[in-house]
C-alpha cells in the first residue's frame, strides 16, 4: 500500500500546485506603481499649462487653476488605487489558498468512502501469498474475501468449509446458506448446508436439512456428502439397514482402493453386525420392490445429448410430493430394467411396503436438473412387490 499512498501523495500535490500557480505569478509579477504613473501625469500636465502660458493661450490665473486642478485630481486617484490593491489582494489570496489546503482532505475522505482500501490490501497480499499457512489465517483471508466481495458465492462456499474443518458448524451454516443464495441451487453446497445444520442441531436432521438433503438428491442422486450424511443419520437412528443401502449407493461411486471407500466398508460392516446383534432380522421387507423396465421413447434417442441424465423416482399419490425412492440414469445406460428397493430412498426412515400403491415417474433432464426437465413418463397405480415389471417409456413432452 506504501506505493499506492506515495502515488496519491504526488497526484494531490500537483492539483495544489496547479490552484496555488496563478497565486504565485500574480505575487511575483512587477506591479505597476500608480502612484509614479500619476505623478508623472501631474508634471507633463503643468509643463503643458507652462507651454500654453507661453503661447498666450491662457492667462497665468488660468494656469494656477488648473495645476491645483490636477493636484486633487492626483491625490484622488493614488488613494483609490491604493485601496483598490489592497482589496484585490486579500480576496484573492484566501479564494486560491483555501481550495488548495482543502483538496487532500477532500481526496482521502471520498476514497475512504467510495474506494475500496481494504480490497486493495487484500490483493496485493493474494499475489505475494497466495497460499495460507494455517486454517485461522485462511478463514481470516476468505472472511476478508466475503467482506470486499460479498456477492462471491464460490467465496462463501470455501468459508463454509473453513469453518467445518474448524469444527464451527453453525457459521458453516450461515456461510453454505449465503452460498445458496448467491449460486442458487448446487447439489453440492445443499448437501454441505444439510451437513452443517445436522453437526449443529446435536447430530439430528432438522426440516432445513432434510429439505436441503431432499433438492440436493434431486439434482444428482449420487451425490456423495449427502448420501454418506444420509447413511449416518440412518444408523444413528437403529435403521441400520436403511444406513447400508445409502453406503452401497455412496461406495459404488468411489475407487475401490480409496481410503474413503475404506472407511465406508468399515461403516457398513459395523451395520450389518447391529443388524446381527438384534437376531439377524432385517429392519426393511426386501421383497417390497418396484420392478421397471425404463425406456426412452423413440424419437427422443436421436435427439437426447450425451450430456443428458434421467431421473427415476416413486411417490406415495397419496402422501407428500416428496420421492419415496429415486435413481439417476445416464442417457446411455437405457433401456434398462431397475429394481428400486429401499436402498433407493431419498430420506431416513422412509418404508415400502409389499400391496402398498405407488406412482413412478421418469423425467428426461437435458442439463442433469430434475426441475427442468424437458419429457417425462408416469405410471399411476404401480404395486410394490409385484413380481412383474411395468414398462415406463419416456415420451411426453412437458410444457
Amino acid at each position: 500500500m506504501t506505493d499506492f499512498w506515495l502515488l496519491s501523495a504526488l497526484l494531490i500535490l500537483a492539483g495544489m500546485l496547479t490552484l496555488v500557480w496563478p497565486l504565485w505569478r500574480t505575487r511575483q509579477q512587477k506591479t505597476v506603481d500608480r502612484t509614479e504613473l500619476n505623478v508623472a501625469l501631474y508634471e507633463e500636465r503643468v509643463a503643458e499649462l507652462a507651454a500654453q502660458v507661453e503661447q498666450g493661450d491662457i492667462s497665468v490665473e488660468q494656469k494656477e487653476l488648473a495645476e491645483q486642478e490636477a493636484s486633487r485630481l492626483l491625490l484622488e486617484d493614488t488613494a483609490n488605487a491604493d485601496a483598490s490593491t489592497r482589496q484585490r489582494m486579500r480576496g484573492g489570496w484566501w479564494q486560491l489558498l483555501i481550495p488548495a489546503l482543502l483538496m487532500p482532505v477532500a481526496v482521502v475522505w471520498l476514497y475512504n468512502s467510495w474506494g475500496n482500501p481494504e480490497g486493495l490490501a487484500l490483493q496485493r497480499e493474494l499475489q505475494h501469498a497466495p497460499a495460507a499457512q494455517s486454517l485461522p489465517e485462511y478463514i481470516d483471508r476468505m472472511e476478508r474475501i466475503v467482506r470486499v466481495q460479498p456477492d462471491n458465492g464460490e467465496g462463501w462456499y470455501m468459508l463454509g468449509r473453513a469453518y467445518m474443518s474448524a469444527q464451527q458448524p453453525e457459521m458453516a451454516a450461515a456461510a453454505f446458506g449465503n452460498s445458496l443464495e448467491r449460486l442458487g441451487d448446487r447439489p453440492e453446497v445443499l448437501a454441505q448446508l444439510a451437513q452443517a445444520r445436522y453437526f449443529s442441531a446435536g447430530n439430528q436432521l432438522d426440516t432445513q436439512a432434510v429439505e436441503a438433503l431432499d433438492r440436493a438428491l434431486e439434482l444428482d442422486a449420487q451425490e456423495p456428502t449427502a448420501l454418506g450424511l444420509l447413511g449416518i443419520a440412518a444408523f444413528e437412528g437403529g435403521d441400520y439397514s436403511g444406513a447400508i443401502g445409502y453406503w452401497t449407493r455412496l461406495l459404488a461411486g468411489m475407487p475401490e482402493d480409496s481410503e474413503g471407500a475404506a472407511t465406508i466398508r468399515s461403516g457398513i460392516e459395523r451395520a450389518e453386525r447391529r443388524m446381527s446383534e438384534q437376531g439377524g432380522e432385517p429392519l426393511v421387507d426386501h421383497q417390497a420392490v418396484i420392478r421397471v423396465r425404463l425406456e426412452l421413447g423413440p424419437t427422443l434417442l436421436d435427439e437426447a445429448s450425451d450430456d443428458a441424465v434421467v431421473f427415476l423416482f416413486a411417490r406415495d399419490p397419496q402422501g407428500q410430493p416428496m420421492p419415496l425412492v429415486a435413481r439417476r440414469f445416464d442417457i446411455d445406460e437405457l433401456p434398462a430394467d431397475v429394481v428400486l428397493s429401499i436402498a433407493d430412498a431419498m430420506l431416513p426412515g422412509v418404508s415400502l411396503e409389499q400391496g402398498q400403491e405407488v406412482e413412478v415417474i421418469a423425467r428426461l433432464s437435458p442439463d442433469g436438473n430434475v426441475m427442468q426437465g424437458s419429457h417425462e413418463g408416469r405410471l399411476a397405480s404401480v404395486i410394490v412387490g409385484s413380481e412383474e415389471s411395468v414398462t415406463l417409456r419416456i415420451d411426453q413432452a412437458l410444457e
